[in-house]
């Protein structure tokens, strides 16, 4: 979509990255040289969260690509000086105000006269305006070369601040918040615009006109994306801007039923289908009854805070569904496990179908947050854990300090109940065929 738009207006897309909310982490390089980027815009305090950091250097390499950390102030690194004269929401420079300040938000003539005289000032000084694009040239130009960056992971704006990705995946700031409910309805949603795609592609083989279901594809695509934005959950979201990602939601669900329901009727599939968005397979859905046994938790779990009922279940000798229905109450709710080990495993955003073991002490931080998009975390070489991401798609605490990795959520407002459900895998390849399997290509039956 965006290749369509950037073609339309004959726009060239910057070759720097900057990402929404400085969202980053160890596989954008990936994503970017895919596209053609090779400079990545960060904070300075993202970075300095993961690695203790005295004076930053003008730019670094990563994996690839060039790194430039940005914060307010003067720098300087051998014979090089650099400014930033602001590094944030541009717009309070001439306002004055945030944006949510609808009737004061206008541009003031004083402090546009302000801005023009610093600017001025620091020409005098012997400052030159750049791009970020012209300040990376210019050192490579002048033969400086950039220094390593640390290892990294996912992280937002203002780490210490919001907790990594934490503060849109688990802290309540508002009463009518609704982190975990609407980041784990975006994956139900999704699942449907998946299934939608998948059986647009199936049905093309087939002679079947499919002009209004694919323009009712777009808009199921069009309204995921819409609904998987960041501020519905983030630092301080409006009544307004909650409601926006439930409703976007909801509506991409109602475009691809749509299409399904179309498709059947045009390629005379008869009741329930099953169809697997990895293979592409569609086929008539078997009914299964599938006998659970009850057991006791094969790991030792602390519930922390409100009311508690859970149900452990054996799938295979290797393989357990944990159920837990939860109330929160006090402050801080959810589950805590041991950190048996200075390693996790997981899979990184971007990479899905890989699983990376990091080791905890590569970092200068005392918490590790992780939105695990595919629901996968490892506490050891023979202990998985998939969470559910339609159930619990929250983010992951690993503390340090106090040793343990918890899956809890912060101020909730009273009332609450939460469905949470995740999976005890002593496999690795299993594990992660069925984070896969369940959060990232899922069979849908319709």
């Amino acid at each position: 979509m965006n290749e369509e738009i950037l073609s339309k207006c004959n726009l060239k897309r910057s070759n720097v990255f900057f990402a929404q909310e400085n969202f980053f982490g160890p596989m954008v390089p990936e994503f970017m040289k895919k596209y053609g980027y090779d400079i990545a815009l960060l904070a300075r305090s993202y970075y300095e969260y993961f690695q203790r950091v005295e004076n930053i250097a003008p730019y670094y390499e990563y994996d690839g690509i060039y790194v430039v950390l940005g914060a307010e102030g003067k720098y300087k690194y051998g014979d090089i000086e650099w400014n930033w004269i602001r590094y944030g929401d541009g717009e309070p420079v001439v306002t004055g105000v945030s944006p949510y300040k609808l009737f004061e938000y206008r541009a003031r003539g004083d402090l546009i006269e302000e801005l023009e005289r610093r600017i001025k000032s620091y020409e005098r000084d012997g400052y030159k305006p750049m791009t970020v694009g012209e300040f990376v040239k210019s050192l490579k130009e002048s033969g400086i070369v950039p220094e390593k960056l640390g290892p990294i992971l996912e992280g937002a704006w203002e780490m210490k601040r919001c907790r990594g990705v934490y503060q849109w995946m688990g802290y309540y700031y508002n009463p009518y918040e609704m982190d975990v409910e609407i980041r784990s309805l975006t994956y139900t949603s999704r699942k449907y615009v998946l299934a939608a795609m998948t059986l647009v592609k199936w049905a093309e083989k087939r002679d079947v006109d499919l002009a209004m279901e694919r323009e009712l594809l777009n808009k199921a695509i069009k309204r995921q994306l819409l609904a998987e934005v960041s501020d519905s959950t983030g630092w301080r979201p409006t009544f307004v801007e909650v409601g926006y990602s439930i409703n976007e939601s909801h509506m991409a669900i109602y475009y691809s039923l749509r299409i399904i329901e179309s498709i059947k009727r045009k390629c005379n599939l008869k009741g329930k289908v099953l169809i697997d968005t990895w293979s592409g397979d569609v086929k008539p859905a078997e009914e299964t009854k599938v006998k659970r046994k009850e057991v006791t938790l094969p790991l030792n779990i602390e519930w922390v805070g409100g009311e508690v009922e859970h149900h452990c279940y054996i799938l295979s000798d290797d393989e357990y569904l944990i159920q837990v229905k939860i109330r929160p109450r006090g402050k801080v709710s959810g589950m805590k496990i041991p950190l048996a080990k200075d390693y996790i495993f997981y899979s990184p955003s971007l990479a899905d179908d890989r699983i990376e073991r990091i080791y905890l002490n590569d970092y200068a931080c005392d918490k590790i947050y992780l939105p695990l998009p595919n629901g996968l975390l490892g506490i050891e070489e023979k202990t998985f854990i998939v969470k559910n991401n339609e159930k619990m798609h929250l983010a992951v605490t690993i503390d340090k300090n106090n040793k343990y990795i918890g899956f809890l959520v912060e101020n909730v407002p009273p009332h609450r109940t939460f469905d949470w459900e995740f999976y005890i895998i002593k496999d690795e390849k299993k594990a992660l065929r069925r984070a896969i399997e369940l959060n990232v290509y899922p069979k849908v039956i319709v």
